[in-house]
């Protein structure tokens, strides 16, 4: 029942591909037959969702065992939303379309905490109890984890459990802890929880009381004497083993379209206000020689062209300038777009330099997070102004058009002159280096103190301060060669508030909830008003944990939490950043002391750089053969769009046949140049929604290839509704008969009378006026375009259309401008496009 009625709401909402599922490389097992089912959530839009690597890596984990099925949920758009409630319809998977509330355990990723009131409406619609004390044995075991866990106290209420570090392990571990459980165990989640805390990484909040002294100062005492902090889990390397080679190729318009490559994880750098930078220690590096194996594996299975290089820090990956050239050859030219998100100066060798000049350039950011020296010393960025220079001078040398500036206002120990640095700072690069079409684009945040960093006492600035530092940036870094953005000051308070919170915060976010705060990361729907009444609703005062510094004696929410790092080592950072003393990368220099290692199990993973790559080369490199223009010959191919398949756009729909015909190992010609592109064209653009029997593309493909054997080929690489129905070679001088359109056209509901269809039958004309592309107004006599319009029920319709004046017109124009029928009774039509008379 739901099934259905969910495939009706696609067809009314927009990107209905964020809903359909079916993506290559998506699992679906039969949730009857495992022993167990884990929803994977992530609490944003499937686009933000889908791109999130970490979602990835847990999904392919959990789905290699067989007694497993992983599936994901995203945040519903407000459109979306607003459909499954008056449909009284529940968050359903992706997968199977099964519902949130019915699987065994319910993880939710925690990357940012604007996120947190999609945690809500995701289990609002699914009809699962928002506090844990109030969901009895029954319910799903509901599991975070995540950047945010680092302090999981504002969630606490909501949560069964916390994963605090790396998860691919532990995730395994508590699967099969409740295997187990399922089995053997008295069905009570207790008992369950008690089991689980066992496991490194594991928090169940519940275990732990929190009291308050007159001051509001939580405190946790705990409730059993073997459980009294919870230590991070670590993954000691990072192999292939665990690493998802086949990761799923999202719809719609994901944020990172592209094949993702995480080389390293963990920083060594010490930055005293990055948490990333202390939560994910030490630095472990993937080798070389796994890096190509998977690149080699995963562009097979995806089609992918471009590839996404993933660490904090990627200009430190010991073998860089070898990974980049190995994987441009791999692309065998047609993999020409590496994203490289930063690379200091001192890190671009003469080798580095002339692999980076064949790269397509996609963003290179700069984060010197302060313009004056002396604040950059204080926050241990150990980069100089000279290096910054040298860095955006090479990179525009390179071939980027675009260079962002990263900084930060509210530093701890900032100054007015350091706000005045970042105008100076900005300026000065852009008049040196921003030639013709170059630009700088500077962006400015304010800190906000997290959990775990050496900054994690420190106060945040007041909005008013905040606004007052960013009017002065806009009235004073004014360069026609700069453009400066900014995150909301309004966000950043929120994002304060619940990165340093407790437990009192719970009844603020199902208040939030409740006056309507949704996808809060989202600027065009982040409504400060709605939280300034959630605030004053529940007596909770954002600056009491914004503004408020935090003395060395009191208790933190999150010190129950062993992130690895010494407790006396964030105090030291903290003096030495009072005396504006710098920490040195331990990557380089001697170990500096931060607790994370035990240089046995825990330690850094670097990898001697590589003196003979070409030893590396697994066989059969050859994803993409070199072949000569003379090679190929121009096909037509024909292809049915059914089904889900109807909610393709038509860019979707090319990029879906791109990397089809990627995967089925054909080689296609392509355009020449820096950019080339698939030699690919299709014959009409179908509107999205809109089913068809037969469409066409051409492309240019190796001339001796059987079109039989294009046809099986491709086939198999297609998601459903896609299906090739035949393939030939193009004949120029055959043309094709196009002068008339047929489509059946099937009504939710009795729309038309014949006596309607009569009245526009017997019209001699009827013109419609619209704008071409050109901006011009132009005349379309509909009723001359119109053959043929016959009920073969009293809710479904053929309708015969012809060119007239080299216009296609679509039957949704005649059914909106002369039966006027509305916008939702069109789209809930089924409309199908037919080969037959």
């Amino acid at each position: 029942m739901h099934k259905q009625n969910y495939q009706d709401i696609l067809a009314l909402v927009q990107t209905p591909t964020r809903y359909v599922g079916n993506e290559i490389n998506a699992v679906k097992k039969d949730l009857e037959q495992v022993d167990l089912t884990f929803a994977l959530v992530f609490p944003d839009l499937y686009e933000i969702g889908t791109s999130h690597f970490g979602l990835q890596i847990l999904y392919s984990i959990l789905n290699s065992h067989e007694n497993i099925a992983a599936e994901r949920f995203f945040s519903p758009a407000p459109d979306m939303e607003a459909y499954l409630v008056e449909k009284k319809i529940p968050c359903l998977s992706m997968e199977s379309q099964k519902e949130l509330n019915s699987f065994d355990i319910i993880g939710i990723s925690l990357l940012y905490e604007l996120n947190f009131t999609n945690i809500l409406t995701l289990l609002s619609l699914s009809r699962i109890p928002f506090y844990s004390e109030q969901r009895d044995d029954s319910f799903p075991l509901i599991i975070g984890g995540g950047p945010c866990a680092f302090n999981p106290e504002p969630l606490a209420d909501f949560f069964d459990a916390f994963v605090i570090g790396d998860g691919e392990d532990v995730i395994v571990q508590i699967s099969n802890q409740v295997i187990e459980f399922k089995k053997q165990g008295d069905g009570k989640k207790k008992t369950l929880l008690k089991l689980l805390s066992k496991i490194d990484g594991v928090y169940v909040p519940s275990f732990f009381e929190p009291a308050y002294d007159e001051n509001g100062i939580q405190t946790l005492t705990p409730i059993f004497e073997d459980y009294q902090k919870v230590k991070r889990a670590f993954l000691p390397s990072l192999t292939k083993d665990n690493f998802p080679k086949s990761p799923i190729i999202p719809f719609a318009k994901p944020v990172h379209d592209r094949l993702r490559l995480e080389i390293a994880r963990g920083c060594s750098r010490g930055c005293r206000f990055c948490q990333a930078g202390m939560i994910y220690r030490p630095v472990r590096e993937r080798s070389l020689e796994d890096l190509i194996e998977i690149t080699q594996e995963s562009l097979k299975t995806t089609g992918y062209s471009d590839i996404s290089l993933l660490s904090l820090s990627t200009g430190d990956y010991s073998n860089l300038a070898q990974l980049m050239s190995q994987l441009l050859d791999l692309g065998q030219g047609h993999c020409n777009a590496i994203s490289l998100p930063s690379i200091r100066a001192e890190k671009l060798t003469p080798e580095l330099m002339n692999i980076i000049k064949k790269v397509r350039k996609t963003g290179f950011t700069i984060a010197p997070e302060s313009g004056s020296q002396r604040l950059r010393d204080i926050i241990n960025k150990n980069l100089t102004e000279k290096s910054i220079v040298a860095t955006v001078e090479n990179a525009l040398n390179l071939g980027w058009k675009n260079i962002k500036l990263y900084f930060m206002m509210g530093l701890p120990f900032e100054t007015s002159e350091d706000i005045e640095a970042i105008c100076s700072l900005s300026k000065r690069l852009a008049s040196s280096y921003a030639k013709g079409k170059k630009a700088i684009n500077v962006s400015a945040a304010t800190f906000i103190p997290k959990a775990h960093t050496p900054f994690q006492r420190c106060a945040q600035i007041s909005l008013d301060e905040t606004k007052e530092k960013l009017q002065y940036l806009k009235d004073n870094l004014r360069h026609r060669k700069v453009k400066l953005k900014w995150q909301s000051p309004e966000m950043s308070l929120v994002e304060g508030v619940w990165a340093r919170g407790d437990r009192k915060l719970s009844q603020l976010l199902v208040k939030a909830f409740e006056n309507g705060c949704r996808l809060d990361g989202w600027t065009d729907k982040f409504d400060f008003s709605l939280w300034q009444k959630a605030f004053e609703e529940t007596g909770i005062d954002p600056l009491f944990y914004t503004t408020r510094q935090r003395n060395d004696e009191e208790a933190l929410p999150w010190d129950i939490i062993d992130s690895g790092v010494l407790p006396e080592f964030l105090k030291e950072e903290f003096q030495k950043a009072k005396e504006k003393s710098l920490t040195p990368d331990c990557r380089e220099n001697d170990c500096t002391g931060c607790g994370v290692c035990d240089f046995k199990k825990i330690k850094p993973v670097l990898h001697d750089i590589f003196s003979d790559p070409s030893k590396i080369d697994p066989e059969n490199t050859d994803v993409l053969k070199r072949l000569p223009d003379d090679s190929f010959k121009k096909f037509e191919i024909t292809f049915s769009k059914l089904g889900t398949a109807r909610f393709f756009g038509h860019l979707e729909l090319a990029t879906i046949v791109q990397r089809a015909v990627k995967r089925a190992g054909l080689n296609a010609k392509y355009s020449q140049g820096f950019n080339p592109s698939m030699r690919l064209s299709f014959e009409n653009a179908l509107p999205v929604g809109m089913e068809s029997d037969e469409e066409a593309f051409f492309i240019y493909l190796e001339k001796d290839l059987p079109p039989k054997e294009i046809v099986d080929l491709l086939n198999k690489t297609l998601p459903e509704g896609l299906c090739i129905t035949g393939c030939k070679f193009f004949n120029k001088f055959v043309k094709r008969d196009d002068q008339l359109s047929r489509y059946i056209i099937g009504f939710a509901d009795i729309c038309l009378g014949q006596e309607k269809v009569d009245q526009f039958l017997n019209l001699s004309e009827f013109i419609v006026e619209d704008l071409s592309k050109k901006g011009k107004i132009r005349k379309t006599d509909l009723r001359k375009s119109v053959e043929k319009i016959s009920f073969i029920d009293l809710q479904t319709i053929k309708m015969v259309l012809k060119k007239h004046n080299e216009r296609t017109i679509r039957p949704t124009e005649i059914l909106t401008k002369y039966f006027e029928l509305d916008e939702d009774t069109i789209k809930m039509a089924r409309i199908k496009k037919i080969t037959c008379v």
